[in-house]
């Protein structure tokens, strides 16, 4: 999902927050609610936000967000891609949209009826982190060296593995059963 482009949609709905704090909000509903439908999620942003009107821009780029977040979230796993500013960007705004993306993941969990009350051993555990990560203190950012690259990008691999082992853990995903071939009739005397 490109950040740029949701970003620019979102410009005439400020409400609605950011690219990694909406990404965050669906794939925290994906996970609390693994039948969660498009057409549900759009219209519970749009109602939790307030908003009355969209432009067609904006349900395009809501739609594409949903495709590429259900397929990467329910995929091999691996592909997860979080929705934040490219590399290029400096890193306090990287480190700030991964706080929001946090913030909106968990408040997509809260959506789904999903608390860190319900929540046991790990995945509880997780969710006071994701907490931790959407309080994240970007004062001192400005100076990003190789360290700090590479503290950032440890922590964005922490949130998708941990969204991995939350929505694993809510949603199990149960294998196919393997079919036995139907045994012989015939029995030998």
């Amino acid at each position: 999902m490109d950040f740029d482009q949701l970003n620019e949609a979102l410009k005439a709905h400020p409400e609605l927050e950011s690219p990694s704090f909406l990404q965050g909000m669906l794939v925290g509903l994906m996970c609390g609610d693994s039948d969660l439908k498009e057409a549900v999620w759009i219209k519970r942003i749009l109602e939790e936000a307030e908003v009355k009107s969209v432009k067609e821009n904006l349900l395009v780029q809501l739609h594409e967000l949903y495709l590429e977040s259900n397929k990467t979230l329910n995929g091999s796993g691996f592909e997860l891609t979080l929705c934040l500013p490219e590399e290029n960007e400096e890193l306090a705004w990287r480190v700030a949209m991964l706080g929001q993306w946090c913030e909106g993941f968990l408040y997509g969990m809260g959506l789904a009826g999903q608390s860190e009350q319900k929540l046991k051993g790990d995945v509880a555990e997780l969710f006071r982190d994701f907490g931790d990560i959407a309080r994240i203190e970007i004062d001192g950012l400005s100076e990003a060296g190789e360290q700090e690259e590479s503290d950032f990008m440890e922590l964005v691999e922490f949130v998708k593995i941990g969204v991995l082992t939350i929505n694993e853990e809510l949603n199990p995903v149960e294998g196919s059963p393997i079919m036995m071939q139907d045994a012989p009739t015939d029995t030998l005397h």
